[in-house]
């Protein structure tokens, strides 16, 4: 009996681990090109450069808020073949553009409608240099890194 018990309640553990990670929707960034310039705003507002990049590019952010999602990719050559850009979220493509030399993707994330307060994770750099994993409420940085 006590065997029955204890994998019931691992079971009932599990489930709420998974219902809990499901609240958060992972967005993210796609582009493609020969050679490029990539700019995008990332889950803190702040616009992030990556320059002279080649194939395909992929960034996620899991478990953050965004209210405007945007990236842009540049040709680096005007001869070059076609780049493209995509938003997605949780691996699915919502908001796709092709073009030769520039594109410019913009999404506007709808809020829910829950009355839960706005969190996402600090991010600021730490002294190990990784990312700060505490949660804040309303976007920006935890009581340490303000």
């Amino acid at each position: 009996m006590k065997k029955y018990l204890l994998l019931f309640l691992i079971s009932f553990l599990s489930m709420a681990c998974k219902k809990a990670e499901s609240e958060y929707d992972t967005y993210g960034y796609e582009t493609e090109c020969d050679e490029c310039d990539i700019n995008y705003v990332d889950d803190l507002g702040a616009t992030v450069y990556v320059n002279g990049h080649k194939g395909k590019w992929k960034k996620d952010f899991p478990r953050s808020v965004f209210t405007e999602m945007k990236v842009t990719v540049t040709a680096r050559q005007s001869n070059s073949n076609t780049v493209s850009a995509h938003i997605i979220k949780d691996g699915k493509r919502l908001v796709s553009k092709s073009g030769n030399s520039s594109v410019t993707v913009r999404h506007i994330v709808k809020s829910s409608g829950s009355t839960k307060p706005v969190s996402s994770i600090c991010g600021a750099p730490t002294q190990k240099g990784g990312p700060c994993q505490r949660k804040v409420s309303g976007g920006g940085r935890c009581w340490q890194h303000k």
